[in-house]
């Protein structure tokens, strides 16, 4: 299962599937033969519901993530801060006591209810987005780094936990907490990055509110050396622009700037407990990339013979 599959949010109780197969050689009656039948099909069943019960979950992710998204944007271009009223994620399940055939019914139900706007939503968003880059371009402020570059990589496959959506761009891994914060400074200067996020973000494997970014192709290859060949097809690495990204009030620093003015010490051979990963070329978003801020998407192939070409990582 994905993340969040047995995470109970929005009412949503994930549905345990377990699967009984009967030894090759076992002799059955035609009796134990239905009931290993019937078996199947309630696992089947489970594990169709849980899919279902997934794509809810990520719809109604995604309908929080745009309207704070919308709610951050108006407040950019009016410059008038609205508040932002967190749902309450969790709640009673009330289909518990639902055979699921039924609840599968009503999970279909919902998400046609959840999609009515979801399309004009996104367009009235990415429209907005465009309003607010546009604006900025021409009086960006300062950006985070003395010798902060133009472009950003970030390599993503799927089933990632930064989830990834062209229309949307990236969001960080803490779902469905993503929405974006209003400062108008730098990551660094926000506080919102204390030594234990930094640490579980490079280090460790628990949900996140940071996004890697590298500005190293080399890095970004060396990084994807391991992907098993299906993840490997394809566009993978989007590649950001970052004034687009200081248009739209995204805070970013690099890893290293915020280990140092953190007191954090980098590891090294002879600094063994020092954080681990954190470099100068590997840089972090808080919470979201928008996807107005994506250049393009280019493969691996492409990326390589880039670097080939240009001798860049030789």
């Amino acid at each position: 299962m994905t993340e969040g599959v047995f995470e109970k949010r929005y009412g949503l109780q994930p549905a345990q599937a377990f699967r009984i197969i009967p030894l090759a050689d076992q002799d059955l009656t035609e009796e134990r033969r239905e009931w290993y039948r019937q078996a199947e099909n309630r696992y089947r069943l489970t594990q169709k519901y849980n899919k279902l019960r997934e794509s809810l979950v990520r719809l109604l992710d995604d309908k929080i993530f745009v309207a704070e998204s919308l709610r951050f944007v108006t407040s950019k271009i009016t410059g008038i801060e609205v508040n932002s009223v967190t749902p309450k994620l969790e709640y009673e399940d009330t289909d518990s006591e639902l055979p699921l055939s039924q609840k599968i019914k009503n999970i279909k139900v919902r998400k046609k209810d959840a999609t009515l706007t979801k399309s004009v939503d996104i367009k009235s968003l990415r429209m907005l987005n465009e309003t607010l880059i546009s604006r900025n371009l021409a009086s960006l402020k300062e950006p985070p780094e003395p010798d902060t570059p133009e472009i950003l990589y970030r390599a993503f496959r799927d089933g990632a936990h930064t989830r990834h959506d062209r229309m949307l761009g990236f969001r960080c891994f803490r779902q469905p907490i993503t929405m974006p914060y209003y400062h108008t400074g730098t990551l660094l200067s926000s506080q919102l990055v204390d030594q234990r996020d930094l640490r579980n973000h490079c280090e460790g494997c628990n949900p996140s509110d940071l996004i890697a970014l590298s500005d190293s192709p080399s890095r970004i290859l060396k990084f994807i050396t391991n992907w098993d060949f299906r993840d490997r097809g394809g566009d993978r690495i989007a590649v950001i622009n970052v004034q687009k990204l200081l248009a739209m009030g995204v805070l970013f620093n690099r890893t290293s700037t915020l280990a140092k003015s953190l007191g954090m010490e980098l590891w090294t051979p002879i600094q063994p407990t020092g954080l681990q990963y954190a470099n100068e070329n590997y840089w972090i978003a808080y919470r979201w990339i928008p996807a107005e801020c994506i250049e393009r998407y280019i493969s691996i192939s492409s990326l390589e013979m880039a670097c080939k070409n240009n001798t860049i990582g030789a």
